[in-house]
């Protein structure tokens, strides 16, 4: 795992997201202490959440209503 600083992170992001795209997970410091970490995002194939996301804008659209942020989050975690 790669370490870098805040402020190598500020000023090299795009750098860092490409070696984090090709895999590599980077760890962000603050004075030598962890803050976060960067994580390469699974693959479509390897999607962990395994939620279906193919008819999801259908089924918000279709209500043809108002629909408030509590009303989505349910629908993506369904609980619709």
């Amino acid at each position: 795992m790669k370490t870098v600083t805040i402020r190598e992170a500020q000023h090299n992001l795009g750098k860092i997201l490409l070696e984090v795209e090709a895999g590599q997970t980077v760890q962000i410091t603050r004075r030598r202490v962890p803050l976060a970490r960067l994580v390469p995002e699974p693959s479509n194939a390897d999607n962990a959440t395994g939620v279906d996301w193919s008819d999801h804008a259908g089924r918000v659209v279709s209500t043809g209503k108002s629909v408030g942020t509590d009303d989505i989050l349910d629908d993506l975690r369904g609980e619709r």
